[in-house]
């Protein structure tokens, strides 16, 4: 895991307008994360927003879902809920 991944992530959130945190940057980088240096880098970053390197035009990691994807996701997911539900009402 580069620095840089890390600070593509940290950037890529930025101009997302999402929040900084551990988490956020660690989902976004995706994969092993060296925690010492991802908590360098969000700290830094915190502290001197400016002091990071601009980031890089690889993206931090790759899309495996757009949003309507995830949407549809969603959607097929609170249907099975349902229909579960509808179930164990029936075996009461």
């Amino acid at each position: 895991m580069s620095s840089q991944e890390i600070i593509n992530a940290i950037h890529s959130l930025v101009r997302e307008g999402k929040s900084i945190t551990t988490a956020a940057v660690k989902a976004r980088v995706g994969g092993q994360v060296s925690m010492p240096q991802l908590l360098q880098l969000i700290s830094r970053y915190k502290q001197s927003p400016g002091s990071l390197p601009p980031a890089s035009d690889i993206p931090a990691a790759p899309a495996t879902e757009s949003r309507p994807d995830l949407a549809e996701r969603v959607r097929e997911l609170e249907e099975r809920l349902a229909r579960i539900e509808r179930l164990l009402e029936q075996q009461r």
